[in-house]
C-alpha cells in the first residue's frame, strides 16, 4: 500500500495464518464433539429410563409384589415390551386373586367336616393318648384352614380406623399368656395410626405364633416410636432364617427346607404379614437377632 507516494509492504509469516486456521478447526471440532455427546446422552437416556423401570418392576414381581403399571413410552420396541409387561402383571394379579378365592371356598367347605371330626372324637371314648394325638392333628388342620382364609381375606377391603398399635399387640400377647405361653413385652407410647384393626391383629397373631412355634423360648414383643414410624418387633431364640432366604419366605406357600421347616404349617403366615404391612404402606423385615434367633420387624409410617 502507499502513503504520500511512499510504497509500503506488509509481510506476515505463513505459520501465523496457518495456526489461526488450525485453531478455528479445533474450535469447530470441539463444538461438534460436545453436540454429539449431548445427542448421545439424550438417546441413551430415552432408552435407559423405560428399561430401568422395567428392571425395577421385574424385581418387584420377583419379590411377590404387584408393581404399578410402567409407562408405555420410548422407541416402538420398548413401548411394545412395556405393554406386554403390564399385561403380564395384570394377569398375575388376576391369578393371585383367583387363587385366594379358591382357597377361601375350599377352606370354608372343609370347616364343617372338621367340626364333625372334632365332635365325634370327643364323644368316641377313644384311648386318651390316641385322642390327644388326633386332637392335635385336627387343631393343626384348623390352623392351616385359618391361614388359608386369612390369606384370602387380606385384601378384603376392611376400612381403616384410628387405632393404637401397642394396644393391639398387648391384647394379642395377653391372649397367648392366658394360654400359658411365656411372652416378654415392652410397649412404649406411639401415635395412633390409621389401621385395618382386624388385619393388623392377624399380623401380630401370625408373628407371635411363628415365634412360639419355631423359637419356643425367649419370645418378646415390643412396640416403639422411631424416626417418624411405629415399630413392632417380635423376637425369638429359634434357629433363625438365612438372610438370603428372608425375601423368598415372604411369598405364599414358601418354607425353609431345613432348620425351621419341621414344625408344620402351610407357609402362608409371613405372606399374610407382608400383604397387610404393604397395604399399610409399611415395611416388613426378617433380621438375625443378636445372640441367635430371629427378629420380625414392622415399620409403619406415622
Amino acid at each position: 500500500f502507499e502513503i504520500d507516494d511512499d510504497e509500503y509492504w506488509l509481510r506476515i509469516p505463513r505459520e501465523r495464518i496457518e495456526r489461526q486456521i488450525a485453531l478455528r478447526w479445533l474450535g469447530w471440532g470441539a463444538l461438534a464433539l460436545v453436540l454429539s455427546l449431548l445427542a448421545a446422552y439424550f438417546l441413551v437416556s430415552r432408552l435407559n429410563l423405560p428399561l430401568r423401570a422395567l428392571a425395577e418392576a421385574a424385581g418387584a414381581i420377583g419379590k411377590g409384589k404387584i408393581p404399578e403399571p410402567i409407562p408405555e413410552s420410548g422407541p416402538e420396541e420398548i413401548a411394545t415390551l412395556s405393554h406386554a409387561f403390564n399385561q403380564m402383571s395384570k394377569d398375575l394379579a388376576r391369578l393371585d386373586a383367583d387363587r385366594a378365592l379358591i382357597l377361601a371356598g375350599v377352606s370354608h367347605d372343609l370347616r364343617t367336616p372338621l367340626s364333625r371330626l372334632r365332635l365325634g372324637l370327643e364323644m368316641s371314648g377313644a384311648d386318651p393318648q390316641l385322642r390327644e394325638g388326633m386332637t392335635a392333628d385336627i387343631e393343626e388342620m384348623d390352623r392351616t384352614i385359618n391361614q388359608f382364609l386369612d390369606f384370602a381375606r387380606t385384601d378384603g377391603g376392611e376400612p381403616p380406623q384410628s387405632a393404637d398399635l401397642a394396644a393391639i399387640a398387648a391384647e394379642v400377647s395377653e391372649h397367648y399368656r392366658r394360654r400359658g405361653k411365656s411372652i416378654a413385652t415392652d410397649f412404649s407410647r406411639v401415635p395412633e395410626l390409621a389401621l385395618q384393626v382386624m388385619s393388623m391383629r392377624r399380623v401380630v397373631l401370625n408373628l407371635i405364633d411363628n415365634a412360639l412355634r419355631y423359637g419356643e423360648r425367649d419370645v418378646s414383643v415390643a412396640v416403639r416410636a422411631e424416626d417418624g414410624t411405629a415399630v413392632l418387633e417380635v423376637a425369638d431364640r429359634g434357629p433363625g432364617i438365612p438372610q438370603s432366604e428372608a425375601e423368598r419366605l415372604k411369598q405364599p406357600f414358601t418354607r425353609l427346607e431345613v432348620a425351621r421347616s419341621d414344625k408344620g404349617g402351610a407357609g402362608l403366615g409371613l405372606a399374610i404379614v407382608e400383604r397387610v404391612v404393604r397395604a399399610h404402606r409399611g415395611r416388613f423385615e426378617l433380621l438375625a437377632r443378636e445372640g441367635g434367633g430371629l427378629v420380625a420387624r414392622i415399620r409403619l409410617p406415622s
